[in-house]
């Protein structure tokens, strides 16, 4: 390889302003440097249950990682403008379950999408079916290369605790509402469970068709468990397996934490092992490939307009 040397002061001047320039402006907008960051995301060994509260003392002493963040480039609707530039990652494991606490900043809190100008904030972690060989394609898997993805979104955590409708529904939002006719079931025609008053039958497609977006009975947490094969792929698992607990916080800053400031922290943990085919089987002392994604509803950030990482590794003790 051919050196060059120079001995113009212009030149050299020039080369560090510029990567003085770089550097701070990487520092403006919150961008980590991907080449500091390790790879590998260490889960630590406790005993004891995986806290829920991402507050948590025993969340302290675990080593975390900030996941760097790009905005998907790769299919349509793209979204270059992502907010939220990186997460801060802590994962641990009892035995019995693996857990992984994600934190990012979140100038607002999003949890609804009543309105049709409203977009929620998630986050979602995505490892490969088969953890042999080399992992698929970071952007949800592809044929043959089917992905688990653990989907948080603030809207179901909003959810969680609702009276008996057991979700937030147009009602709430404008509470002036009314309607001039509602198509009720027939008279002497099959009945459904009545959950908010009103017709739950065929004239609700929603639940009808059993789309756990509509009917909360279907859901056991604020997280979506799913699949993946690629793009427009995305496919809720008939068993759901994963529990999560998300917590917004104005001032977000907490012992052992990555960021201060507006701040979602998120837990999500699952069993080692289940008993779903479509499930990721994760053991002691294995190594999974795991992905991540971030969605800041108030940037209107939904389905593939998102913040992306790259595939990391998720090393269990």
């Amino acid at each position: 390889m051919r050196v060059v040397q120079t001995h113009s002061k212009r030149v050299v001047f020039g080369i560090l302003l510029s990567a003085l320039i770089v550097g701070v402006m990487l520092t403006i907008g919150q961008v980590p440097l991907a080449v500091s960051q390790p790879v590998t995301i260490p889960a630590k060994a406790i005993k004891g249950a995986i806290p829920m509260d991402g507050a948590n003392p025993v969340w302290e002493s675990v080593p975390g990682v900030i996941v760097p963040l790009s905005g998907q480039l790769i299919t349509t609707p793209m979204h270059p403008n992502i907010s939220v530039k990186s997460v801060f990652v802590k994962a641990m494991t009892n035995g019995k379950e693996v857990g992984m606490r994600l934190e990012w900043n979140d100038q607002t809190k999003n949890d609804t999408t009543i309105g049709p100008q409203d977009f929620r904030d998630q986050v979602a972690l995505m490892f490969p079916v088969n953890t042999a060989g080399a992992p698929p394609f970071q952007c949800m898997g592809q044929s043959g290369g089917t992905t688990n993805i653990w989907r948080w979104n603030a809207e179901w955590q909003k959810d969680l605790g609702k009276d008996s409708a057991g979700m937030w529904d147009v009602d709430d939002q404008y509470p002036g509402i009314f309607w001039d006719y509602y198509f009720e079931e027939p008279a002497g025609g099959v009945t459904y469970p009545d959950r908010i008053g009103r017709s739950l039958g065929p004239f609700n497609p929603g639940i009808w068709s059993g789309n756990i977006m509509s009917d909360p009975t279907l859901r056991v947490s604020s997280v979506e468990d799913l699949n993946a094969n690629g793009f427009s792929t995305l496919t809720t698992q008939a068993h759901q397996d994963v529990i999560g607990n998300g917590v917004w916080e104005p001032s977000g800053s907490v012992k052992g934490g990555g960021y201060s400031g507006p701040t979602w922290r998120v837990v999500v943990k699952r069993s080692l092992e289940t008993g779903d085919a479509n499930d990721t089987q994760f053991k002691a002392g294995m190594s999974v490939p795991i992905a991540f994604a971030v969605w800041d509803g108030n940037n209107v950030e939904r389905n593939g307009m998102k913040a992306l990482s790259t595939w990391f590794t998720l090393k269990l003790q």
